[in-house]
């Protein structure tokens, strides 16, 4: 008897769960050190079949940050329409509180982001790409009307000011997270001021960004007109 073919929501189910134990492993070990044999393994499913919905590591990362960013923009949208922004203030205020519940609450977020430039776009197929960027764009482009509404900020604000967090976020990532090795050193010498704290360095940093990018372009803007 020939074996019924799967629907388009029973793929879709798949896909969710392949990307569901993919982010669990992405979150708890080292990317290199995960291979797709091991995600089938964890599936139960042969090697073949995960090939089928995904057929590099790389473009499975992609996936799982892309459901990232949705989530994510989902959650600031929600934001921006409970507080409207019709200050610089506001926009700060938003920011901030966003980026305290990444850091809080969202691990997978922060360490995918921090992971990103070192595996981003590597062996994904472009369909896949360019259907993933259409999504984000769409949802990117309904969040900044969203906060430009009361033209408070611009759209370049928003766009200039979000991917610099996201700069923010990688960087202070990578120098707070160091090889379990350096830390047992550091612990045993007594070297505590190189221990770096994530979310102090993330928080104050976007702090002084937001304060310096006021003063520097929107009174500067400002004082133009």
């Amino acid at each position: 008897m020939a074996k019924r073919a799967m629907t388009p929501e029973a793929k879709a189910l798949k896909a969710k769960a392949i990307m569901d134990k993919a982010a669990e492993m992405f979150l708890s070990l080292e990317y290199e050190k995960i291979k797709m044999s091991d995600i089938a393994k964890q599936m139960g499913m042969s090697n073949g079949i995960l090939f089928v919905y995904f057929k590099t590591k790389e473009a499975l990362f992609f996936s799982v940050l892309c459901r990232e960013y949705e989530k994510r923009l989902a959650r600031l949208t929600e934001m921006a329409k409970e507080i409207p922004v019709r200050s610089f203030d506001d926009f700060r205020n938003l920011v901030m509180n966003e980026l305290m519940e990444l850091v809080d609450h969202n691990p997978l977020y922060v360490k995918l982001e921090s992971m990103r430039t070192a595996v981003f776009e590597k062996n994904v197929d472009p369909e896949t790409m360019l259907k993933q960027k259409i999504n984000l764009y769409k949802l990117m482009s309904e969040l900044v009307a969203i906060i430009c509404a009361s033209h408070a900020v611009t759209q370049e604000d928003v766009m200039e000011i979000l991917q610099t967090e996201a700069s923010i976020i990688t960087g202070c990532k990578l120098t707070a997270t160091l090889p379990a090795e350096v830390v047992d050193i550091i612990e045993k010498n007594g070297l505590d001021g190189l221990q770096r704290n994530f979310k102090d360095d993330v928080m104050k940093t976007m702090i002084c960004y937001l304060d310096g990018y006021y003063k520097n372009f929107i009174v500067i803007r400002t004082a133009r007109r």
